[in-house]
């Protein structure tokens, strides 16, 4: 095992850390783009996470993780899409949490299967995600959203590595099921604020 859970905070700080970037963008301050502003904590967490608690993390092992993530980010751009307005928030928390976790896995000794295959876990979990902020401000749920994609992400390339790669659902079929519900889910779940906690929670 090459992460070094140093007791059971890592968890925390890791969730800790996707907050810290998504409330800086809630604050009008710089992030970047990964793969969209209200989806930016969860990459940088996991790379911090990388950082923190792999056994021996450094630069080049960052760099892997970023071109990782970013071709896994052009085969969702290519196959659906990145937008909440036009897939809902599986388009962005969801393909950040599958992002995420392709990286994690390559530099954790994963190989091109199980490297896929986490990239697959993580947004097979996240089908079907509404896009229903509160307010119409990118801070409920998304802040949250953040940190829960990040811990999927976690989550879901140690499992990968826990197999052989061979999985019955391949990242195709999964980018392909994920245009297909974006296609299909109301409009009013697509960044509009009309639908879902938007409706729900009072913003008062």
């Amino acid at each position: 095992n090459s992460i070094n859970m140093k007791g059971n905070f890592s968890d925390d700080w890791l969730r800790c850390w996707a907050v810290a970037v998504n409330e800086e963008n809630a604050g009008g301050n710089r992030v970047v783009t990964a793969p969209t502003n209200g989806a930016a904590g969860v990459i940088p967490a996991v790379i911090k996470y990388y950082k923190t608690y792999h056994k021996t993390p450094n630069d080049d092992g960052i760099c892997k993780m970023l071109l990782t993530a970013g071709a896994m980010g052009m085969l969702y751009k290519r196959g659906a899409s990145l937008s909440a307005a036009e897939v809902g928030c599986q388009g962005e928390i969801g393909v950040a949490s599958s992002m995420a976790s392709a990286a994690l896995c390559e530099v954790m000794g994963g190989n091109v299967f199980q490297v896929t295959n986490a990239a697959e876990i993580a947004m097979e979990h996240s089908l079907g995600l509404t896009c229903d902020p509160v307010g119409g401000y990118v801070e409920i749920p998304c802040i949250e959203r953040n940190a829960i994609g990040a811990s999927k992400a976690v989550a879901s390339a140690r499992m990968a590595l826990m197999g052989d790669g061979k999985n019955v659902v391949s990242l195709d079929n999964v980018i392909e099921t994920m245009r297909q519900t974006g296609w299909d889910m109301q409009a009013k779940y697509k960044e509009t604020s009309k639908g879902g906690l938007a409706q729900n929670v009072p913003s008062c």
